[in-house]
């Protein structure tokens, strides 16, 4: 079966033009991030600590919406 990408299939989307770039992007920032971890112990620590911190403060929020809404 052959794919045209360019021209795309019937009723399929095509690939955004941007995609190389973001993927490029995206994968340099993780090995960056990859080596940093390696280099620096202490900022997975942080990372993780700021991972739960973020998560804890969503379920707050919500739960503080929930709350007011249930009355």
């Amino acid at each position: 079966m052959d794919f045209r990408l360019k021209g795309g299939m019937p009723g399929m989307p095509t690939l955004p033009p941007q995609l190389p770039a973001l993927l490029t992007m995206l994968g340099a920032g993780s090995a960056f991030l990859g080596l940093m971890l390696l280099l620096n112990e202490w900022l997975l620590r942080w990372l993780v600590a700021g991972v739960f911190l973020l998560i804890g403060g969503l379920l707050l929020i919500v739960a503080w919406r929930a709350k007011r809404m249930l009355g």
